[in-house]
């Protein structure tokens, strides 16, 4: 069983107020951890209300440096082991704001408070459970990626994102990719998620893929809805730098394929198995 509880999401949610941020609570196969900490500490607000206790949850992944994704870290309890890749903590500004988007922390001063894990490789941190690392770009229509910060307030030097990454699941069923944002490309997070894990089967994908306007980036939206088609994935949980019309346009292109549309507070259940092990 795959249970995720959403924490921090562009959508409210009834009591569940939303935000321009992703946090989510994972639960695999017995396991916990917290997949980004969204824009500030609403996830912590949204928690209680779900009667959730983060204090016991001790493992932190982050799919990239962005703001969005990582300005709650100040708020998490002290100790926790968090994974992500060593590029997230460059400084960063957005392109659209003309801001500052980078970490909220240098790398020094969340080394004194937690457990930091920083790698460009792939890494199974719980069974079945793979931070994904880096992910090389080598799907032709994503190649170009969806790049939104600069390394400079001049906003010059352009950002190619490297740390942006993802969490893949190993089910029995199939893989369930996981992204952040998907910066470098949901299709390219997924190809590289079936080399790391072995398993080529895709059950399920969930997240951000930066798919924000269905007119200029049309083509590269169908392209990922056949990309879906051809891999046969059977759901799909859309939401955060995925915006409404885009969901709209792939619910009507995708009408085989179960999607969840992502806010603040929603809970989602995969009654999935874990992959046997020794099998391959």
């Amino acid at each position: 069983m795959i249970s995720l509880r959403i924490l921090s999401e562009n959508r409210d949610n009834g009591q569940f107020k939303g935000e321009g941020g992703l946090s989510v609570l994972v639960e695999a196969f017995g396991n916990m951890f917290l997949l980004d900490t969204g824009y500030s500490n609403l996830f912590l607000h949204n928690a209680n209300l779900l009667g959730v206790d983060l204090s016991k949850i001790n493992v932190v992944v982050l799919t990239h440096g962005h703001s969005d994704h990582t300005n709650g870290i100040p708020y998490l309890d002290d100790g926790k082991s968090i994974i992500l890749h060593p590029a997230s903590f460059k400084d960063r500004w957005s392109i659209r704001k003309k801001e500052y988007v980078g970490l909220p922390m240098s790398e020094e001063k969340l080394k004194e408070k937690h457990n930091v894990f920083t790698t460009k490789d792939p890494v199974e941190f719980f069974p079945n459970c793979y931070f994904l690392g880096e992910i090389p770009m080598v799907v032709d229509f994503e190649k170009n990626g969806n790049f939104s910060t600069t390394l400079d307030e001049q906003l010059t030097q352009k950002d190619f994102t490297e740390d942006d990454s993802g969490v893949a699941i190993n089910t029995e069923q199939g893989l369930v990719v996981m992204t952040g944002c998907g910066h470098r490309g949901v299709c390219n997070t997924i190809e590289h998620a079936k080399n790391v894990t072995g398993q080529k089967k895709i059950y399920a994908v969930f997240g951000g893929f930066h798919l924000r306007n269905l007119i200029k980036q049309k083509d590269v939206i169908d392209s990922t809805i056949e990309y879906f088609k051809q891999n046969d994935i059977k759901e799909l949980y859309l939401g955060h730098c995925v915006t409404d019309e885009v969901i709209d346009y792939i619910e009507q292109n995708l009408p085989n394929v179960k999607i969840t549309r992502l806010s603040a507070g929603k809970e989602c259940g995969l009654g999935l198995e874990p992959f046997p092990e020794n099998v391959q």
